[in-house]
């Protein structure tokens, strides 16, 4: 796993100071609290392709996602971000607002290069890549999406 953190790194994808949470099944990046008392860090998942970065908020009652960041693995390339204010985080608020950024970004893709775009279709896809990030064992992803896409 820190072969595979390592090239994360080296690629520019995630930095330093990351560790893998059983509980969320995902990798931690290092919080910091604020003078308010709230923490804030990262979550990062890997799915097909794909690096998910969710921003979050722990406050004295709720966790709140600030922010989403889609990246290319391959491309090593922002694909979408978007921020919240006041959103409750969880894996599923993640996964439908993945969900709405990556059709957005298919969408205008599909537009770009003159194609059809089957929306039924790239919500099933979307939704198969989304639900790999959220279920399968992040660690074991990380290794095959790295050997996939950045290696040699």
């Amino acid at each position: 796993m820190t072969n595979s953190l390592s090239l994360f790194e080296k690629h520019g994808l995630i930095n330093s100071n990351i560790s893998y949470s059983e509980i969320a099944n995902a990798f931690l990046t290092v919080g910091y609290t604020s003078n308010a008392g709230n923490t804030y860090f990262n979550s990062i998942r890997v799915a097909e392709g794909i690096l998910i970065k969710e921003s979050v908020g722990h406050g004295w009652y709720h966790n709140f996602l600030n922010g989403i960041e889609i990246y290319s693995i391959k491309d090593k390339v922002l694909l979408a971000d978007k921020n919240f204010h006041k959103v409750h985080h969880s894996k599923s608020t993640v996964k439908n607002q993945a969900k709405l950024m990556l059709l957005k970004v298919l969408k205008k893709a599909a537009k770009k290069e003159g194609y059809y775009f089957n929306k039924k279709k790239a919500k099933k896809i979307i939704r198969k890549v989304l639900d790999q990030a959220m279920q399968e064992d992040q660690r074991e992803l990380l290794r095959i999406q790295t050997q996939k896409y950045l290696s040699a």
